[in-house]
Formats: structure tokens, C-alpha cells, sequence
């Protein structure tokens, strides 16, 4: 079990002091985590993340009103500070292999793949929690994607009426598939054999200055 945080969260120690918010915070998301990792999606209750972390229910709807605002925290917390992707140097198949690699690093940790698959749980009976899903963790990822093929048509890789959105569909829709469904695992080779179907021709050679 984690260390009991310390607080004004805390009421059954009887402890007064300044509140540690940050750490309770921390302690919550941490338990969380673990409880996805151990347990899966079915198992996740706000209940059970209080008394993981030592603090009382209060303290974890005090901070989210329901379990699916804490699951997009749990996922922010695993994506951490990225900028939009610079251009490699080396093309756009490379930029699309390093961007999808992340997606697939982060799949390999059973409590961040439990995270997104309950994300999309949770938003089929939740409007406003699919609002939230879409602006914070759909829209982000295919903002990046927007980028790297911005700068390929800007360096002449790519025609300027390249359909980003629909590339983009295709890409993120066949990891959902197998995120969700589980025929099949989220594997480097399988972004591989992605890229190989979305760029079956050699892309145009990008540009030099000078």
C-alpha cells in the first residue's frame, strides 16, 4: 500500500497542519494507476482508490465528480509535457514511425492501455465525458499528426491535397480496433506494416535549401 498522505484530506488520523493538495493529488492518481494495472477497468471504483491511497471518499470527489473525469487525469498524468513533433530530417515515413512509437511504448504498460479502454467505456453512456475525451485526448494526438504532415507538404514530401483527416482515421481507428478488441496486439510491426499501406509509392524526396 502507498504512504498514507498527509493532510487535511486525511481525517481519520486526527492530523492538522498545513494541506499537502499535491501530494493527496499525486497519492490518488498513483493509486488509481495501480488498481487499473492490477485489477482492469471492472474493478476501478472511487471507493477503492480512497482506501488504496489512505484518504477518505471525500477526497476523491472532491477532485472528480465522477470516474471518468479521473480516468482522463490518469492518462494525462502518463502522457506528460509533449510539444508537437519536430521534423526528423529523414522524411515523413520516419516522423509517422516516431509519432506512432509512442503510442505504442505507452501500450505496453497495462495500466495506461486499461485507461483508454475504460475512457471509451465510460463516454458511451457519458455526452459530456466523450466532450472531454475528444478535446483531451483524440484531439491532441491527431493535432500532432497534423503537423508532421504539414511540414512534409511544406518541404514537398507530400501533394498539398494529402487527406490528413482521413489518414489519420485510418491510422488511429485499426489501434483502437485492436486496443479494444484485442485480436491482435499494438506491435512496432504493426505500424510498420501501417506506414507500408499509407505510403505504398516513395513519398516525393523532400527539399534542401540552397
Amino acid at each position: 500500500m502507498r504512504p498514507e498522505p498527509r493532510g487535511e484530506d486525511d481525517k481519520r488520523g486526527g492530523r492538522t497542519g498545513r494541506p499537502r493538495d499535491e501530494a493527496v493529488q499525486r497519492a490518488l492518481i498513483g493509486a488509481a494507476t495501480d488498481l487499473l494495472r492490477e485489477r482492469g477497468y471492472r474493478a476501478l471504483s472511487m471507493e477503492g482508490v480512497a482506501a488504496r491511497a489512505g484518504v477518505a471518499k471525500q477526497s476523491v470527489y472532491r477532485r472528480w465528480p465522477s470516474k471518468g473525469a479521473l480516468l482522463v487525469d490518469i492518462y494525462m498524468e502518463g502522457m506528460g509535457e509533449e510539444s508537437l513533433p519536430a521534423a526528423s530530417g529523414h522524411g515523413v515515413i520516419a516522423d509517422f514511425r516516431a509519432y506512432l512509437g509512442q503510442t505504442v511504448e505507452r501500450l505496453k504498460d497495462v495500466a495506461w492501455a486499461n485507461t483508454l479502454r475504460s475512457l471509451v467505456a465510460e463516454a458511451q453512456n457519458d455526452p459530456d465525458l466523450a466532450a472531454l475525451m475528444v478535446e483531451r485526448v483524440v484531439e491532441p494526438r491527431r493535432q500532432a499528426g497534423r503537423h508532421i504532415v504539414a511540414q512534409a507538404i511544406a518541404a514537398g514530401e507530400l501533394s498539398p491535397d494529402f487527406d490528413v483527416e482521413t489518414v489519420l482515421d485510418f491510422v488511429f481507428g485499426a489501434i483502437w480496433y485492436r486496443l479494444l478488441l484485442g485480436h491482435a496486439a499494438v506491435t512496432t510491426e504493426f505500424v510498420e506494416r501501417m506506414l507500408r499501406q499509407l505510403f505504398p509509392a516513395p513519398v516525393l524526396p523532400r527539399r534542401t535549401k540552397g
